[in-house]
């Protein structure tokens, strides 16, 4: 693939593209790639859109032994409020080696 780059002052950029300030009055290096089909996000993977589930399909596998593993991790999670990290730990400790 054919690329080209370029060193160029920041303030030749900034009619062409909206830049952070921490850009400006800078040297910036520009990569260019030509876009084709086959690296083109929307063509890659049929459509832009995030894939959707159903309620249902998501239910199904919080059941997942490698998400419950995460129960503790996540906020909301259904824990007590008061739980500790400690306590977590102790717990899985617990389950893990029967004791």
């Amino acid at each position: 693939m054919t690329a080209v780059r370029q060193v160029v002052d920041s303030n030749t950029l900034a009619g062409i593209f909206d830049l952070p300030s921490a850009f400006k009055n800078r040297q910036l290096e520009v990569i260019l790639f030509p876009v084709s089909k086959s690296t083109d996000r929307a063509s890659a993977f049929g459509s832009n859109k995030n894939p959707s589930f159903t309620m249902s399909q998501i239910e199904e596998w919080a059941k997942a032994p490698e998400i419950q593993a995460l129960t503790g991790v996540l906020k909301d999670s259904g824990l007590p409020a008061n739980i500790t990290i400690a306590d977590i730990r102790n717990d899985r400790l617990a389950d893990k080696y029967k004791i």
